[in-house]
């Protein structure tokens, strides 16, 4: 059933309120109208005293689906609050491996070996068999839910394999064809299954040219391949070609939303996306305050080239008045360039040896946006000192500064990546002093020229 975004709101703000009030069966009662993700940002803003109460008084699948779109923090905190009860075990259980383990990550270690060991068997056995992969390996993102079948078996065997499939079992697009040591060996699909003469061998029909993930391997760039190639999933094997794992396409979206909103966060010297709403002041402040203490050094420079033009601002005051449009415009354009560069190249859209094509994009649009914004920007400067001079150097100023910003924003990320660097933790800081330094030598250069038409 279709939900329009209306009545979906409205949904939304009725399960915040019930959830506020207390009114549990209420609330409950429009789980089924709501997607997951959007009870857990309900959750998330909920009183905290109210969250664990709800979660208790609904299905322990529903508690589980809930939990695993919570943040990992959180949800960890909430596991923690449950642990001497019945459900945190049952929660955990029907929580994806790959998500638990990310949730058990922020549990303290006592808690941690105690919710493990009251798993059933074979799920403790996932959980700990993922948990061994660090962060920033593929293996961390695999999912276990795939389907292996031993090499030798007839077409026919296989189908009737597959018909005895638990309904639990997600990802049955690929089979993977693997040898008595689960090295992989091919791949094929289930139509490909299908079609086949049912009295061959798998091996007779299988595809042996198969594009695997090594368990090591970078997740991002794996993601990329994924989205690039349109699959559905890939398999992880280790570096004796066993198989271990895929990676699913849902996956590789996460992994490419979350690589860019962590580009993006970066843009701005706001560091790493570790920080979330849980993080506590002190570890936030640790998080941004090297960055502003950065930013501060840098914007110096531009401090100390305004020092230089004291005569000039001190023979024209009003000068100063249009400083911050000239600056402050040429750090937003060069950020709207910066943006689309950083993204780019997140989502694999853009590559290293796109910069000459990225230069000259930039380089019409910047000349096209100094045009029309200088031209704005010298004429309400005339009209508000009615000065032609002082009209024509702030539009000129304004114009430069937005081409340098907006070539800077755009080619800079690529010249960084070149260097090995991360162009999102970088880029900003340098393009915010650039442009400010650029702004302020053409405005207080040109003025210092042309003093003698502006001073009245």
């Amino acid at each position: 059933m279709l939900i329009l975004p209306e009545r979906l709101k409205e949904y939304s703000d009725k399960l915040s309120d019930c959830l506020e009030e207390g009114h549990f069966e209420e609330a409950k009662q429009l789980l089924p109208h709501i997607s997951y993700m959007r009870v857990a940002t309900a959750l998330n803003e909920a009183p905290k005293i109210v969250v664990l109460p709800f979660l208790e008084f609904i299905d322990k699948a529903q508690a589980a689906h809930i939990l695993s779109e919570l943040p990992p923090e959180f949800a960890a905190y909430l596991l923690e609050e449950e642990v001497q009860g019945k459900n945190a075990a049952a929660w955990l259980a029907l929580i994806p491996p790959r998500i638990a383990v990310d949730i058990l990550a922020h549990v303290k270690e006592e808690t941690r070996d105690t919710l493990i060991a009251s798993l059933p068997k074979e799920i403790a056995e996932n959980v700990l068999a993922l948990s061994i992969y660090g962060e920033g390996m593929v293996g961390a993102e695999m999912s276990l839910d795939y389907l292996a079948i031993p090499a030798g078996k007839s077409v026919a065997e296989v189908l009737d394999a597959v018909r005895t499939i638990p309904s639990t079992l997600t990802h049955t697009g690929y089979l993977y064809v693997v040898d008595s040591k689960k090295r992989l060996q091919g791949v094929l699909s289930l139509r490909e299954l299908l079609s086949a003469d049912p009295q061959k061998k798998v091996e007779k029909v299988m595809n042996i040219n198969v594009f695997a993930a090594r368990v090591n391997d970078d997740p991002v760039d794996i993601a990329e391949r994924i989205r690039s190639r349109h699959l559905k999933m890939i398999p992880v094997v280790t570096h004796s070609n066993v198989l271990v794992g895929v990676v699913t396409a849902e996956t590789a979206m996460e992994l490419l939303s979350y690589e860019l909103a962590e580009d993006l966060a970066g843009i701005g010297g706001a560091g790493a996306i570790e920080e979330s709403f849980f993080t506590p002041p002190r570890a936030a402040v640790g998080m941004r305050l090297p960055w502003m203490v950065f930013n501060v050094f840098l914007n110096l420079a531009a401090v100390s080239i305004i020092a230089g033009f004291e005569d000039t601002i001190a023979k024209a005051a009003i000068l100063a008045a249009f400083l911050p449009m000239i600056t402050d415009m040429g750090g937003n354009v060069g950020i709207q360039a910066l943006s689309v560069s950083i993204r780019s190249m997140a989502l694999g859209e853009a590559r290293l040896g796109d910069y000459w094509r990225a230069l000259r994009k930039e380089v019409v649009v910047g000349v096209m946006n100094g045009i029309a914004l200088g031209y704005l920007f010298g004429v309400i400067a005339y009209f508000m000192e009615q000065n032609i001079i002082l009209g024509i150097i702030t539009g000129t100023a304004l114009a430069v500064n937005v081409f340098v910003a907006g070539v800077l924003g755009g080619t800079l990320p690529f010249l960084i990546k070149r260097m090995g660097k991360d162009p999102a933790m970088i880029t900003g800081p340098i393009l915010t002093t650039i442009t400010a330094i650029t702004g302020v030598t053409i405005y207080f250069g040109l003025c210092t020229v042309f003093l003698f038409a502006i001073v009245k």
